[in-house]
């Protein structure tokens, strides 16, 4: 873990195009490099020469939640899935690096995001193709991109978490927006903001920060700067692990995180994590949906078409809901499918939350948290680069001080 300062977190934070073009080339020869890409090359044709219908899934999703789903689809739709993961610290980052460099021949045929601004970012690059799911019009507008271009379903939230036994609640509210107060030196961690659902959440909160008070999010930087702000590397699984060994007395991270670590024993709480005060309309706590998306120039489109429209059916839903990785069900169709509602036989292998572990769990605290963050998609994506760049600009201010 890099700490105190952060000016530690590696160069480079704020990336020009060609930067991103390099970023991305090392990132795919690394995975190719260490893949095994076996699960890419699978036989087209079966027994007797019989033609295999197959579809290939790049996933940042946990590959322990999304594996047992995707057989699921193989054995009942008879589609072969071939799907790639990758790594926690930047999975999705990586994913995302390799639909940019295949552009031109593109492997994967749709696209698994478990974070936000992946897909609308590679959709406004031409990467992904619109598709419309047969379910389109029964998902909220918030969980539909520009032209179908990308479906939400099953979001996270973006929780603080703590060790009730080391921590004590500070008497300050607890929305990012004070997070830097007096008090916290030094006791915050987050994960890098270059690489998934903190880089989407840091970008989504500058950007609403910025058209409240213009400068407001430079000097939250420098402020969290000062207060040695803790930059983890590994991801958000890390931040909690830090938290868990008593490096960190609170931790950004997301919800399924904190139930994983809490099912295995840790002693931890979460509260929902507030943007600005109480007083903010829609400054919330954020919830991070999963994104579906075509891959533009598909081989095989029809498929991926019936793996997506599988993927944002209730019943995945509730499988999602009941594995530990807890997410949320959204309302559909004005009903919510409902957090205690039967998970429908969820699938082998499917690691659930069981008994023991729910009775553990404060779930409802989370779930029933309203007045969710709203942000400006569009706004969000300029600061997805930029929001990274001014806390290191932050950093290297305080280290030259």
């Amino acid at each position: 873990m890099t700490r105190p300062q952060c000016d530690k977190v590696s160069d480079g934070i704020g990336w020009s195009d060609r930067a991103r073009r390099v970023l991305a080339c090392a990132i795919v020869m690394a995975v190719a490099a260490c893949g095994d890409d076996s699960a890419m090359t699978a036989r087209e044709y079966g027994e007797g020469n019989a033609p295999v219908r197959t579809v290939v899934a790049y996933v940042s999703a946990d590959e322990a939640v999304a594996r047992p789903i995707l057989d699921a689809f193989t054995r009942e739709s008879g589609i072969e899935v071939r799907a790639r993961f990758d790594g926690e610290a930047s999975k999705t980052t990586a994913l995302a690096a390799m639909l940019r460099v295949e552009r031109e021949s593109p492997r994967a045929d749709l696209f698994w995001s478990s974070e936000a601004l992946a897909a609308p970012e590679l959709a406004r690059e031409g990467v992904l193709a619109p598709w419309r799911s047969r379910r389109a019009d029964a998902l909220p507008e918030q969980l539909r991109g520009e032209a179908g271009r990308w479906y939400g379903f099953s979001p996270r939230m973006r929780v603080l978490v703590f060790d009730p036994a080391r921590t004590s609640l500070p008497a300050t509210a607890f929305d990012l927006s004070s997070l830097n107060s007096a008090g916290l030196a030094g006791r915050v961690a987050m994960a890098d903001p270059r690489f998934g659902t903190t880089r989407a959440h840091i970008a989504a909160f500058a950007a609403m920060l910025e058209q409240r008070s213009p400068g407001a999010f430079e000097a939250w930087a420098r402020a969290c700067a000062d207060a040695n702000m803790l930059i983890v590397a590994g991801g958000n699984a890390a931040v909690v692990d830090a938290v868990l060994r008593g490096e960190a007395a609170f931790g950004l991270t997301d919800s399924d995180d904190y139930y994983a670590a809490k099912c295995g024993g840790g002693s931890l709480s979460a509260l929902p994590l507030r943007q600005f005060g109480d007083g903010v309309t829609g400054g919330g706590p954020m919830l991070i949906p999963n994104t579906l998306s075509l891959v533009s120039g598909a081989s095989h489109a029809a498929e991926a078409a019936e793996l997506m429209d599988f993927l944002l059916s209730d019943r995945v839903a509730r499988w999602l809901h009941a594995s530990r990785s807890g997410n949320f069900i959204v309302e559909v169709d004005g009903a919510s499918g409902g957090a205690a509602s039967a998970p429908l036989d969820p699938p082998a292998g499917l690691q659930l939350i069981d008994a023991a572990c729910e009775a553990r769990l404060d779930r409802a605290a989370l779930e029933q948290a309203v007045d969710h963050f709203i942000f400006d998609e569009g706004a969000a994506l300029e600061w997805a680069d930029r929001a990274p760049a001014v806390l290191r600009r932050a950093c290297e201010g305080k280290a030259s001080r």
